[in-house]
Order: C-alpha cells, then structure tokens, then sequence
C-alpha cells in the first residue's frame, strides 16, 4: 500500500466535517488530517504571501484514484474549493 495527502485549498460552506470525517473512518483507509491556519507562503522574492493549504489528511491505499473516490462530501470540494491529491514518496 501506498501513503497518499490529500490538500484543501479554500474554505467550505458547511464546516461541519464531522459526517464525512466519519465516512472516511469506515474507508480503513484514513489516516488523520488537521486544519492548519495562518501561515505564510515565503520564497526569496516574496514572503508576505498568505498560505492556500487550509488543511490535510491522510490515507493509506493501493492507487490515488481510490482516494480520487472518496473526495464526494469533502465540504471543500463540494463547495468548489481546489483539493489536491499527492503520493507520498520515501525518501
């Protein structure tokens, strides 16, 4: 099995998390998020830039498109938000 993020970009208008957090429990394949708040995107030019990543699970599965599979219900997705789903590699 391969570690899989998944990355939310954009607020939700339903906050409540609770039913799909849930849902992903059942899966097997979560693994645990947070929310993250407040930081900055810095590089050399500038470093005033506000983060868009506003929060991040993880999961355990055998191809990225079984977490392609569970993104219905996330309320950042259904609200239109951007969600970014990246493998993990060892390094």
């Amino acid at each position: 099995m391969a570690e899989f993020m998944m990355l939310m970009k954009g607020t939700s208008e339903n906050e409540d998390w609770t039913i799909y957090i849930d849902r992903l429990k059942k899966t097997g394949l979560f693994r645990g998020g947070s929310a993250l708040s407040h930081g900055l995107c810095v590089n050399k030019q500038d470093s005033n830039r506000s983060c868009t990543v506003n929060g991040f699970m993880r999961f355990e599965a055998d191809t990225i498109q079984q977490i392609q599979a569970l993104l219905a219900g996330n309320p950042v997705y259904e609200s239109g938000g951007e969600v970014e789903l990246l493998e993990l590699i060892e390094t």
